[in-house]
This record gives C-alpha cells, structure tokens and sequence, in this order.
C-alpha cells in the first residue's frame, strides 16, 4: 500500500492550519483530509511514489480558494480524484 511508502501525515490539516473558512473552518478540514485520504485509497498501488507526492501536493494547491471545498460529498471527491490520477497519468505519458 501507498502508506507503506508515504506518510499521509505529512499531508493532513488540523482546524489550526486550514486557515479562514466562514465559520466551517472543521468541515473545510473534515473534506480536505478526505480527499487526501480517498486518493490514498484509489491511487493504484503501481504508481511511482514520486509521481503520487506530486499527485498529494497537489490537492491543497487546488482546494485552498475553492469554497466548493466546504460543500463535498463523496460523489465530488471521487470525481476530483479521478480528475487528478487522469491529469497526471496524461502528464507522465508525455
């Protein structure tokens, strides 16, 4: 598994980094930890660990203005994360 080769914590928020949210401050770092764990889950285990560090640093990068981050649900984090392993398995096949 990817957490045998990388440290999720690395990665994770807490209320106290997340930064302003309007008050939804634990839900905007509820569903941003999600979409870092879900990536963790679907990522397959044959990708190279450096691609997939790219791959989680990705993800705050895009969701830090978003204020769509507060409104996900597993549908939409799916959807992202398929978005995601797409763009950068296109990136690594140029």
């Amino acid at each position: 598994m990817m957490y045998d080769h990388v440290d999720i914590n690395e990665f994770l928020f807490d209320v106290a980094e997340i930064g302003q949210w309007e008050g939804e401050e634990e839900l905007a770092t509820e569903n941003i930890n999600l979409v870092f764990h879900r990536l963790f889950e679907t990522v397959d285990q044959e990708t190279d660990i450096e691609l997939f560090r790219e791959m989680l640093e990705a993800i705050w990068p895009y969701w830090q203005y978003q204020p769509g981050l507060v409104e996900l649900d597993d549908e939409l984090i799916n959807h992202f994360i398929a978005f995601l392993i797409e763009e950068f398995s296109n990136d690594s096949d140029e």
